[in-house]
């Protein structure tokens, strides 16, 4: 019997959450984040709507970008769980999600303190601005370092590490795959053998390392250069960068989570993927043996699968193939090859 399994309901509702968590979480920065910044910029900073408000909106800024920073640290983790440890048993992802959006939460709660209504006499206006100001220089180079560790240094490290062992294990499989295929037959037993385990696993390691890369490559380019930037005029000379320079990199740094849902996208979507086929003869009489194609499929285009049994002494050998590989719209073929001495022995 030849089944084609395909990924349950339960693992594409799981897979489903947590991108959709990732998706709300970057709809915020780009709608409370980023539209609140470019309003404020665009009244050159006059602050119009009091101190709360100000306190409340910069903590919500910090919390959306926390939470799509931790949203796709939660999906690496829940893939590196899925990967290298199938069966053990995983968090939900209520208990996951509730930690990325706990986590954004907590780093953020701060900047209802940090950030303050003050009266700028020089230009005659409110302005909504941070305490460091007013204090020592070694305040304000804790906190933004601490930004940095929080916003981009750790998750970066847990992404790197969790992608790096997934991948490591798909290469793993994929050279048992090969290793096994490799040994011979051992006379009396069935083997069961598919074309399809080693392309898939090299398949499935190619997609996976190039979506490593477009994943830590986006996340790296759009914020190494602000941190980078804070870190300058933290540590060194604040003047260094022009007000343009700066407030452009900042922008950089959110348009990580306007490509986020896209990546995901791009690499989720796969039609031709044959999942767990197995092919097993189907006994209809006493010698009469057929295959049997069962399961709903939705792609057509397939590699071939082979059943064979090795010779005995004094016992025909039997195969068993299945060929449907660029044949759509059409049934499989079926070819089988007996010996004459077996097919003697059947018309006595």
């Amino acid at each position: 019997m030849m089944r084609i399994d395909h990924p349950s309901p339960k693992r594409l509702t799981r897979v489903n959450s947590l991108i959709l968590n990732l998706c709300v979480a970057d709809l915020m920065v780009i709608c409370i984040s980023c539209l609140s910044q470019l309003v404020w910029e665009h009244l050159h900073r006059h602050w119009l709507a009091g101190d709360v408000m100000c306190r409340l909106v910069k903590m919500l800024q910090i919390f959306s970008v926390c939470a799509s920073t931790n949203m796709l640290v939660v999906i690496a983790v829940d893939r590196h769980q899925a990967i290298t440890a199938p069966l053990k048993k995983q968090f939900s992802v209520m208990i996951m999600v509730s930690i990325g959006w706990g986590m954004a939460l907590l780093c953020s709660t701060p900047m209802l303190y940090v950030f303050h209504l003050r009266y700028d006499h020089i230009k005659n206006m409110t302005v909504c601005e941070n305490i460091f100001r007013s204090k020592d220089i070694s305040h304000r180079q804790a906190f933004l370092t601490y930004a940095a560790l929080v916003n981009f240094l750790i998750p970066l490290i847990i992404l790197c590490v969790c992608y790096i062992r997934i991948f490591l294990k798909i290469a793993r499989k994929a050279s048992d795959c090969r290793t096994s295929k490799r040994q011979s037959f051992k006379p009396g037993k069935i083997h069961l053998t598919s074309n399809t385990t080693s392309a898939t696993l090299h398949s499935a390691k190619l997609k996976t390392l190039r979506m490593t890369v477009v994943i830590v490559s986006c996340f790296i380019v759009c914020g190494l250069p602000y941190f980078i930037a804070e870190m300058i005029m933290s540590y060194g000379n604040h003047n260094i960068l022009k007000p343009n320079v700066y407030a452009l990199l900042g922008g950089i740094a959110v348009a990580n989570s306007a490509v986020n849902p896209y990546i995901f996208l791009l690499f989720s979507v796969n039609l031709k993927c044959l999942r767990n086929l197995k092919l097993c003869p189907a006994k209809t009489g006493p010698n009469n043996r057929q295959l049997m194609y069962n399961g709903s499929v939705r792609s057509r285009e397939y590699s071939s699968a082979a059943y064979s049994r090795t010779p005995m002494t004094g016992v025909s050998t039997e195969s068993f193939e299945l060929s449907t590989a660029g044949n759509k719209g059409r049934k499989p073929s079926y070819n089988r090859s007996i010996s004459n001495q077996r097919n003697n022995r059947g018309n006595k």
